[in-house]
């Protein structure tokens, strides 16, 4: 805790001489006008029940702070038991050259990424520098990582990214954890209804022990009239590791994708083959998504029919948005359904997801917000048949 405690003292400073010498040196900014100061401040508190008598109340206090090309954002979070994580992110942006730091403690320290990055003439070269405990409480084993970053964008919808990894794996979560780019667009819907209520994954990458090489990974993409195409090829010490492979095309007015995605794994065979039908005619959008995976012996097919999703979403009177998905199994068995309503009538917003599973009704999740000069204050809950998930409240102010 004193580090904590040290790591504020030393922001605060910061900030002080920052804010004081740019408006004594800037004859734009005279003492007492403002910098473009902003920032934001945020409780959430969770009640959670532990069954078969017992619960859990967790509090997470939020701040962000940006000025001058400076930004800084925490957030903690307490339980009954006490401490329980600090995340720290420092910004700060020197025209073409980004540099950040992200620091985090739950409870002990566990992670410290410093990045540097830079843009050059359409280029963008970067470099992340991971510490990170990666043992246990009792025993702590700290190891580094190092991430090599090469990207360009130019015209005609072309672009490529390469990732270097010493000492750490799962270098696609620093592209979101998205395998196939055009895949995640086009199945928004999905991806939307399943984080409606629940935390995205985790999008660190992981670090081993060892500063050796340990991934690389290279991405192609390609949108250029209407033609949609993607590489994205992993490499680790051994050699070729797994290539996801999509090509499509996409018409406008009305809108309508198809794609086709194939994944193949370390000895060149197909484990995985997706189809994906997205239309889009305002308000209305319908996705379907069909899977195939790779079978095991003494299966005769190499690969079979493993799912099938369809999901429809529909605004009324750009009020209300009604998402719907479906997914069925592999035998083409009913397996989940989510429904989603989304109303907002200024100041108010309501959020409902409910979903079904064979058996019958699942779950359900429930949100209402109110926002008024810069203040959200909100409640969350879930429920299914046992009884309650969890609540939350909590508020958030911007300045």
């Amino acid at each position: 805790m004193p580090r904590i405690y040290i790591y504020f003292a030393v922001l605060l400073l910061l900030v002080g001489l920052i804010t004081t010498g740019a408006m004594a040196d800037d004859a734009c900014c005279p003492p007492g006008s403002g910098l473009g100061f902003s920032g934001s401040v945020g409780l959430e508190v969770t009640f959670t029940p532990i069954p078969p008598l017992s619960y859990n109340i967790e509090s997470g206090l939020s701040l962000s702070l940006s000025v001058s090309g400076l930004a800084f954002a925490s957030h903690t979070v307490f339980q009954l038991s006490g401490f329980e994580s600090q995340g720290l992110s420092f910004d700060v942006s020197l025209g073409a050259v980004q540099v950040g730091d992200d620091i985090l403690f739950d409870p002990y320290f566990s992670w410290n990424d410093l990045s540097v990055a830079a843009q050059i003439v359409g280029i963008e070269i970067g470099t992340d520098l991971i510490l990170a405990d990666i043992g246990s409480v009792q025993t702590p084993e700290y190891s580094m990582a190092a991430i090599l970053k090469l990207s360009s964008g130019v015209n005609c919808g072309f672009s490529i990214t390469t990732l270097t990894g010493f000492g750490a794996t799962d270098l696609v979560n620093m592209l979101g954890g998205i395998d196939a780019p055009f895949s995640h667009d086009m199945l928004s819907l999905f991806y939307h209804t399943q984080f409606l209520f629940a935390s995205a994954a985790s999008t660190k990458v992981t670090v081993v022990s060892g500063f050796y090489f340990e991934e690389e990974l290279v991405r192609l993409q390609m949108d250029y009239m209407g033609l949609l195409s993607s590489s994205t090829t992993w490499f680790n010490f051994t050699g070729f590791s797994k290539e996801v492979l999509e090509i499509g095309y996409r018409f406008e007015e009305p809108s309508l994708g198809f794609l086709g995605a194939v994944t193949f794994n370390d000895s060149f065979f197909i484990s995985s083959l997706d189809f994906i039908l997205d239309l889009q005619i305002d308000p209305v959008r319908f996705t379907s998504h069909t899977s195939f995976a790779a079978t095991t012996p003494p299966a005769t097919l190499p690969i079979a029919f493993s799912g099938q999703g369809f999901a429809l979403s529909f605004a009324v009177c750009d009020q209300v948005t009604l998402t719907s998905t479906t997914l069925f199994d592999a035998t083409f068995m009913f397996a989940e359904q989510d429904l989603a309503i989304e109303a907002k009538i200024d100041p108010v917003s309501l959020t409902s997801l409910t979903t079904f599973d064979p058996s019958g009704f699942s779950g359900e999740w429930i949100k209402a917000e109110v926002t008024f000069s810069g203040v959200s204050l909100y409640t969350r809950a879930g429920f299914d048949f046992s009884g309650i998930i969890s609540v939350s409240f909590g508020f958030e102010m911007t300045f």
